[in-house]
């Protein structure tokens, strides 16, 4: 990973892209003994047409390069183990070559191998962003070159071989073997090429005349909701051609689950790839079925825009991530009937992004980019959730149909090629009046985000003089917000509404004159339907107000308050007491909601309660965890997701759950696989599980899902010997698949048990070097985050004393000290506000 000649950089693809001219692929690769455990290479032959007659390299990661040709003429391999030279090239359109042996991975990069452990078949897929293709077969990789492929795989002949087109041709080429040529593509960019093969099954359905699959492991066929997927994938693909355009890929639209996979999903024209997290083993909140929801037509957003038109350099990368993730919020509500997608979007993605942007490591949404690592980490809330909501404000700028109106002349213009936000602006300037530069400086081009503050003066009898929003720019930008103002009272003992007012905030302060001369509300409320991506501040009264009365608000008037509340834990400004007891008393029914502030508030538990406190508010979270699923409706998603939240805080504030594990326990509550799961974990993280115990619930789900559970609670063990082990296999190169890293790291970390992590504190900063440079980068990333200790002045001091170290660690180490500094932070400001709100019985 540390090798410079496998970090590309701009410039010289740049360069590359300059001074060639790509024509075409026909790229073969050989996976017939995949399913032999022993074999761990492939053979690939990648010929590429090109014209060219600088001399240039073509990019491969792999076992070895055997053979290199130009229109047949042998050339000298020059291979280093990322690049193969080329040299020589005649000036003229000519086809190279290259033969070679790639390497199955184990860490969902480039082409992953997978052994079912329920029946032993073999399954493969490759993901490729930003730049895998070249674990697979030799290649010129970067998004602006793009050519036609023409894939052929040779495999098993009882398995299914996909690609991004329909297959084309067929051959046995020995006794059960064969070769399946697909049909060329439209010309395509290397990461959004896709090959899968395996024993996958497949369910078949059309739309229009394209005919739709949907595919996943034979073993977990049963959880194939094809209905309800078939569905969105319908309802989806109408609305995009109804507003872009017809779809530009061909007769197929393939969407298949797999295993181990790093992301959500990923674009591959005409064969998507998505986790199979997605297919849920035990009852899913409607949150889930949202969110899953949300990411299919995310990712069908890309065959337009990302696909058809690709970004030039991984410096646009947040064009089109932006814009999916405002389209999966978007058209999920609008077309998939999922009415609480804003909602979602405000408390799951959405405050990842203000955490992030309120880091030392924040990067404008249009960030430089220089290389491939400072792209693969730039794949973070910033380019995702912060710029779809600055492209909500955008669509509040200009109007939704512009903005439609906007992206079709950019497809028109653009198809088939790559482009940049400056080309996207003159789209969208071509359909507007409105003045867009200042709009893309203030919001695209800077770092950080405002605060927006209610400011309101009375005259003695308690009637408003003067209603206003403050805007304070932390980094002197000037953004305007399109925005709501919502004043609310109490009556009868409910907060309601009184008035909202609707506003573009662009300057300093901004009259809202709606109450003026009327009695002051309970509470004002800034940006209530959440049109702008700003931090809103609470005044006192408002604050006291909330922490008693948030449930009573429409759901993205809670989603806005409770991002509030969140912030301001986090500021030190509000007690974790405090907010817990906001989230026990509040009554909250919204999964989406629900599930986001039942995460915040063992956070707040145990990590921001100062040492003295925490056994006492541990105690009152788990107890009241405990009422709230006792009471809650029998079958609700509320139910579950307390069970949840129970379990997790008995692993923290020590108490046998063994008891919910009996079937009807608790009325209404279906004691599903992941839920028997997460008990034995509290179990394990309590030293209250035997081996024995886990290897008979492993037993009746001898899955992948539950090895990687059975991982994590073996892990979890409050034993130092334990705790070693599972150190040694995380950090063992080449020794875990990337979801076993993910279940040792976690079970590494399980609560309670900072004292047995803290011999290994030493340790970590001691290898950080050494580990981000011999694991693949996915892994690295994996263990430098999960390993961080919580201590800043440690990370603080690694930070000194490394100066030259990759930038891409040093940002990641620089996050963890950031966070550790929130807690301490948190902790210091509740021990400066003595005494413990009574949280109830």
């Amino acid at each position: 990973m540390g090798d410079m000649s496998a970090n590309l950089t701009q410039l010289e693809t740049a360069a590359r892209a300059a001074a060639v001219a790509l024509h075409g692929y026909r790229v073969d690769v050989d996976v017939r003994d995949a399913a032999d455990p022993g074999v761990l290479t492939f053979p690939v032959v990648s010929e590429i047409e090109l014209t060219g007659s600088e001399d240039t390299w073509v990019d491969f990661i792999g076992a070895s390069v055997e053979s290199v040709t130009v229109d047949g003429e042998p050339r000298e391999v020059a291979y280093d183990g990322a690049r193969i030279a080329l040299t020589g090239l005649p000036g003229r359109r000519c086809v190279v070559r290259v033969q070679a042996t790639a390497l199955y991975s184990r860490t969902g990069e480039g082409l992953h191998r997978f052994v079912d452990p329920v029946d032993g078949e073999t399954y493969l897929y490759t993901q490729y962003e930003p730049a895998d293709a070249r674990r697979v077969f030799p290649n010129l990789e970067q998004p602006d070159l793009r050519a036609p492929f023409t894939f052929s795989l040779t495999g098993p002949q009882r398995w299914w071989l996909g690609s991004n087109q329909p297959e084309a041709s067929r051959e046995v080429i020995a006794d059960g073997v064969v070769r399946v040529e697909f049909e060329a593509t439209r010309p395509l960019s290397t990461y959004i090429t896709c090959l899968c093969a395996g024993p996958y099954r497949r369910a078949v359905d059309t739309w229009e005349g394209m005919e739709l699959g949907l595919l996943c492991r034979r073993s977990l066929a049963t959880y194939l909701d094809a209905d309800e997927l078939f569905r969105l994938t319908r309802e989806g693909m109408a609305w995009f051609t109804t507003n872009f355009g017809p779809y530009p890929w061909g007769t197929k639209y393939d969407q298949i689950f797999v295993p181990e996979y790093n992301l959500g999903a990923m674009e591959n024209p005409g064969l998507v790839t998505f986790t199979e997290a997605y297919l849920f083993r035990s009852p899913a909140t409607p949150a889930q079925l949202q969110a899953r929801a949300n990411t299919l037509v995310h990712e069908m957003s890309h065959m337009w825009f990302g696909d058809l038109v690709t970004c030039r350099w991984w410096g646009d990368l947040w064009l089109k991530e932006s814009f999916a993730e405002f389209m999966g919020s978007h058209v999920s509500v609008e077309a998939n009937g999922f009415g609480d997608g804003w909602v979602n979007f405000a408390t799951g993605r959405k405050v990842g992004a203000y955490q992030a942007d309120s880091m030392p490591t924040t990067h404008p949404v249009v960030a430089q980019i220089d290389d491939l690592e400072a792209a693969k980490t730039n794949f973070d809330r910033i380019t995702y959730s912060k710029g779809s909501a600055a492209l909500t404000q955008l669509v509040h700028y200009v109007g939704l149909d512009t903005f439609l109106a906007g992206a079709r002349r950019y497809f028109a213009a653009h198809a088939f090629g790559s482009a940049t936000l400056q080309e996207f602006v003159a789209a969208l300037d071509a359909e507007t009046d409105r003045d867009l530069s200042g709009w893309i400086g203030a919001w695209l081009e800077t770092s950080g985000h405002d605060t927006l503050r209610p400011l309101i003066s009375t005259d003695p009898d308690g009637v408003i003089d003067r209603l206003a929003v403050e805007r304070i720019s932390h980094d002197g930008a000037s953004r305007p917000h399109a925005t709501t103002v919502g004043s609310y009272s109490l009556r009868d003992g409910r907060l309601e509404l009184v008035a909202r007012q609707t506003l573009v905030i662009d300057g300093d302060t901004t009259e809202v004159d709606v109450l003026v001369g009327e009695p002051r509300p309970d509470l004002v409320l800034v940006n209530d339907l959440d049109h702008t991506f700003a931090s809103v501040a609470l005044d006192e009264p408002g604050r006291a107000v909330l922490l008693g009365h948030i449930g009573d608000l429409e759901p993205l008037g809670r989603a806005v308050a409770w991002t509030a509340l969140w912030t301001e834990l986090r500021a030190g400004k509000l007690t974790a007491a405090q907010f817990v007891g906001a989230v026990l008393d509040a009554g909250e029914t919204k999964s989406g909601l629900l599930s986001a502030v039942l995460g915040w508030a063992l956070t707040a538990v145990t990590r921001y309660t100062p040492d003295s406190e925490v056994d006492v508010l541990g105690d009152r979270w788990r107890d009241g965890a405990r009422r709230a699923l006792l009471t809650a409706e029998a079958g609700s998603a509320a139910q579950l997701l307390w069970a949840k939240a129970y379990l997790k805080a008995a692993a923290f504030a020590a108490e046998d759950v063994s008891w919910l594990l009996a079937e009807g326990a608790v009325p209404g509550l279906q004691t599903s696989v992941d839920l028997t799961w997460l008990a034995w974990e509290t179990l394990a993280t309590q030293g209250a599980a035997t081996d024995d115990e886990l290897d008979a619930v492993l037993a009746t789900d001898d899955t992948a899902a539950g090895r990687v559970a059975r991982l994590r609670c073996w892990a979890a063990q409050p034993d130092p010997e334990v705790k070693e082990k599972a150190w040694r296999r995380a950090h063992e190169v080449g020794g875990e698949t990337n979801d076993h890293v993910d279940a040792l790291l976690a079970g590494f970390n399980a609560l309670g048990q900072a004292s047995l992590r803290a011999p290994f504190a030493g340790r970590y900063f001691e290898s950080l070097n050494e580990t981000w440079h011999v694991h693949p980068i996915e892994i690295a990333m994996r263990l430098v985050r999960g390993g961080f200790p919580d201590d800043h002045e440690a990370g603080a001091s690694w930070l000194a004393a490394n100066p030259s170290a990759p930038r891409t660690l040093r940002r990641l180490v620089l996050e963890g000290v950031y966070e550790s500094q929130i807690a301490a932070k948190a902790k210091g400001a509740a021990t400066r506000r003595p005494g413990l709100p009574n949280l109830g019985d």
